[in-house]
């Protein structure tokens, strides 16, 4: 198994090293296993969001932080209309910092898997965070030895299988392949619509849902490889 040492060197200055499983102890401590979730759930956007309102003082933060959905959408586009962003070095130095906890805690979540299961309602209870958004935020390279973990906790039913078949299409888009499941869609400018997801074959990609337990595809466009991998 891959060492979440060496990513723990990268970011033990920031925020510590959030712990795996002794998976050599053959158990699986539930309890810690929340604890752990808890802390990749909070560090996940530990400075997305500063990045994201372009400020890091904490004060401006929390009041932004605590806006209702309707008042923060409209917030945030006022600042993007304004180009309020952090100057280009710091942007650049805290989404650094932030790959770096990115790929820590990919690899924690993906210990504490292998050695009890998709952290779900079921296995850690009704108030446990999704770890959804820990998996669209890994770096594209982990993909590789990721998937295969989150197919086997698909096949299992301890996970359910939209957020592995989002992963992969995101996957093979990343590599201009087309995708397999029709999870992305496009934003079509001129219509401004959302166009259904663009495949090359639909009973390859019901065949491939099927398998992991999806529903058929019921809008879709057929394209060619060409234009499906970059769609």
């Amino acid at each position: 198994m891959r060492s979440v040492l060496i990513f723990c060197v990268l970011v033990v200055s920031l925020l510590g090293c959030t712990s795996s499983p002794a998976r050599e102890a053959g158990g699986c401590d539930l309890d810690a296993y929340r604890v752990a979730v808890a802390e990749i759930n909070r560090t996940d956007q530990q400075y997305r969001t500063a990045i994201s309102w372009g400020t890091t003082d904490e004060a401006e933060l929390a009041r932004l932080k605590a806006l209702p959905d309707d008042e923060n959408m409209e917030e945030s586009f006022r600042r993007s209309r304004e180009g309020i962003k952090l100057e280009p070095e710091l942007e650049k130095e805290l989404w650094a910092k932030q790959i770096a906890i990115d790929r820590a805690n990919t690899q924690t979540l993906m210990d504490w898997v292998q050695a009890c299961g998709w952290p779900s309602e079921e296995l850690l209870g009704e108030d446990t965070p999704s770890m959804v958004p820990v998996l669209i935020h890994m770096q594209m390279e982990d993909a590789e030895w990721v998937l295969p973990v989150l197919r086997e906790e698909v096949l299992a039913g301890r996970m359910p299988p939209r957020p592995y078949a989002m992963i992969f299409d995101r996957k093979q888009h990343h590599e201009g392949k087309p995708q397999i499941y029709g999870m992305t869609q496009a934003f079509d400018s001129a219509t401004r619509t959302v166009l259904p997801p663009a495949i090359v074959d639909l009973d390859a990609t019901n065949a491939a849902r099927a398998e992991i337990g999806m529903d058929p595809i019921e809008e879709y466009r057929i394209t060619d490889e060409a234009t499906a991998a970059g769609q």
